[in-house]
């Protein structure tokens, strides 16, 4: 394994640690996507958008099909300039790789930002998220990843 890269073992001692339910859940093929998230699941899938604002980071965790309204991001938060981080900045700040990001267990502490849609579904629907790697998933329910993650709640969609 590369020098400073987390994975999904990583994530999974994370978690254990915090004695919350969870599964991380091995593929056969990759999963980078919310779209190939979302043929391997029966879930609601969800996922972790690491962006740039002012040159710092910023992690949005929203629904696997919605897209983040950069102009709100701007708006809230006060930026001139926000951007999609490269995947070399993904991997240099949360310690994986794209379409492996989690929204908990990261190499360093993030400002995480909440959509609201993901607030309002209910407390016992499973998330299935980034779980690490390209080949694995999270699945949590909503009320359990909530529980342990640092986060602002936000209306950041299109």
């Amino acid at each position: 394994m590369e020098k400073n890269l987390l994975d999904e073992k990583y994530l999974e001692n994370y978690l254990n640690k915090l004695s919350v339910p969870f599964q991380i859940i091995k593929y056969e093929k990759p999963v980078m996507s919310a779209k190939n998230a979302e043929e391997h699941t029966n879930g609601v899938v969800a996922k972790s958008i690491l962006l740039i604002c002012d040159n710092k980071p910023l992690l949005c965790f929203l629904l696997g099909k919605d897209m983040i309204d950069l102009d709100k991001i701007k708006k809230y938060f006060n930026c001139n300039e926000v951007r999609l981080a490269k995947a070399k900045e993904v991997k240099e700040i949360t310690g994986y790789d794209i379409g492996g990001v989690p929204p908990v267990g990261l190499k360093q502490k993030i400002r995480t930002i909440v959509d609201k849609k993901i607030i309002e579904l209910d407390d016992d629907q499973i998330i299935y998220c980034g779980g690490g790697s390209h080949y694995h998933l999270l699945r949590i329910s909503k009320r359990d990843l909530l529980k342990i993650m640092e986060y602002e709640v936000y209306n950041i969609t299109v």
